[in-house]
């Protein structure tokens, strides 16, 4: 502090991070696109915004950046406001979003993304992709173990059961919505295939 560090603010780190967003959020726009393209399936209250964000982002053919505010305003226009969280897709609209609401609610500030600690799952910004579907597989069986450990309390098995429940009833309207497979005419199956009932 003697040298005078203390004194010598330097904030062009922030400009890097703001490069850094951008390139993150292409890359996942990319993703989501590719993913997409290939089939992912994706339910939920939010899902027909959810494709349609990430078909409109896919178009992007880049640009060159040669100023800090021209990132920004890339970013401010390149950005579908789609947010990847554990086992749940967000797609931002503050209007609707129930953490945003909470957050007010409580008196306490709120930003302009979204809070996943408060995230509430009657939320309409919600989407399901097979990733997320993926990941809350995962929690509901390990929920579904602890339900059923006879040397746990039984509060703490009542509570696994419970979320292993909520959890339960995601996975299962994400497959209800799933698009059922349209049977092949009998001439364009292949040979050794019967078409499907």
């Amino acid at each position: 502090m003697t040298l005078g560090y203390s004194g010598m603010a330097d904030t062009s780190w922030l400009d890097d991070l703001a490069v850094e967003r951008l390139e993150m959020v292409l890359e996942q726009a990319d993703a989501d696109g590719r993913l997409l393209s290939e089939g992912e399936h994706v339910s939920g209250p939010a899902a027909t915004e959810y494709k349609t964000r990430v078909r409109q982002a896919a178009h992007f053919a880049g640009r060159t950046i040669t100023q800090v505010r021209n990132v920004q305003r890339l970013l401010a226009s390149a950005d579908p406001a789609i947010y990847h969280g554990d086992g749940m897709t967000c797609v931002w609209r503050p209007e609707t979003a129930l953490c945003r609401k909470a957050r007010t609610d409580q008196g306490l500030p709120h930003n302009d993304i979204p809070e996943q600690s408060e995230c509430r799952s009657t939320c309409a910004n919600l989407a399901y992709t097979d990733r997320d579907i993926s990941q809350v597989h995962d929690r509901h069986h390990a929920l579904t173990a602890a339900a059923t450990d006879q040397l746990a309390p039984r509060p703490l098995r009542d509570r696994a059961q419970a979320i292993a429940d909520q959890l339960g009833a995601i996975i299962g309207r994400h497959e209800r919505a799933r698009p059922s497979v349209q049977p092949c005419h009998p001439n364009d199956c292949e040979d050794d295939e019967p078409p499907a009932p």
